[in-house]
């Protein structure tokens, strides 16, 4: 494959990726206002998220400041992200293998930024010593990574089938998921083993990527792998696992959102209100012309008269 081809491959596919990850993050921005959890304790709260506090427990709560922490909503999302807090609390038994899972992701996604760095050491000609340390380094992410990685996609396509809790969970596409990523992972172990140096092998492929190099060569290794894992992230935007993304606001816009009503807020609501209601339910009395006012404030035949 030329180097023109492996240019047009790379660019487009992250082109495309950034496209649609941006349209669907803004989809998600747009949406109507989301029914907040407002349940204590939230981390933002300052000296009181320890034990389960909130400001409204404070007497005329409304005439005073809020005290907002900013260091301890991060220390828990990096414990949810890195650590997997959710599910060691939740689902123990899944922890081990879902934490390989997704470490081996983020050790695969740290090589990667480091080749980069690796890729731009060659240009701007560093120290070879430099640039051994740094490549010695990518090398053993992405061993760790692959492998980790692999680990955790075959103990959980066989956890799913094996675990009955999990299998009414369970579809195609989940499946299809973690057999995407565990080939994205597997051809990357056999890279991995089959190059003489595979470090510098990456980095010198992003060089010639950087410098638009026509020249581009990779083994067919690395070639599958380079191919298998650009597929994946065509694929990757256009799925539910952009929760890496919506977790952002599932937390913030609806478990942590305990900000008064302001009026854009109570604008918003008034709209969502008076929008009409076709609910099929006959207990709910919609004909597609009553909005939510007026099924709410209706009175019901059972309803006794003050």
């Amino acid at each position: 494959m030329s180097g023109i081809v492996w240019h047009i491959l790379v660019f487009g596919v992250i082109g495309i990726f950034l496209i649609v990850i941006i349209y669907r993050t803004l989809a998600i921005i747009r949406l109507p206002v989301h029914l907040r959890w407002e349940l204590a304790p939230i981390p933002h709260e300052k000296g009181k998220g320890r034990y389960g506090g909130s400001y409204l427990e404070e007497y005329e709560w409304w005439n005073k400041p809020q005290h907002r922490s900013r260091i301890a909503p991060i220390v828990y999302m990096a414990k949810e992200i890195f650590l997997l807090r959710g599910v060691w609390e939740h689902n123990r038994a899944l922890w081990p293998l879902s934490f390989a899972f997704h470490m081996g992701i983020y050790l695969i996604v740290v090589m990667l930024l480091l080749s980069v760095v690796n890729a731009v050491f060659i240009i701007a000609e560093v120290p070879l010593y430099v640039l051994n340390v740094s490549r010695g380094i990518a090398s053993v992410l992405a061993l760790m990574g692959y492998l980790l990685g692999s680990l955790g996609a075959i103990g959980l396509i066989i956890k799913r089938a094996l675990d009955s809790n999990l299998r009414p969970f369970n579809t195609i596409t989940k499946y299809f998921n973690l057999v995407f990523l565990g080939a994205v992972f597997g051809s990357g172990a056999y890279a991995w083993f089959s190059s003489p140096d595979f470090a510098s092998e990456m980095s010198l492929f992003i060089k010639g990527l950087i410098t638009l190099d026509a020249g581009i060569t990779l083994t067919l290794s690395l070639s599958l792998h380079v191919v298998i894992s650009l597929l994946f992230i065509l694929y990757l935007p256009w799925t539910d696992m952009i929760h890496f993304i919506a977790k952002y606001f599932a937390y913030h816009e609806i478990r942590w959102n305990d900000a008064p009503q302001d009026e854009k807020m109570k604008r918003e609501l008034r709209g969502l209100l008076a929008q009409p209601v076709s609910w099929s339910a006959a207990h709910v009395g919609a004909n597609g012309k009553k909005n939510w006012v007026d099924i709410t404030t209706k009175k019901t035949s059972d309803e006794k008269e003050a």
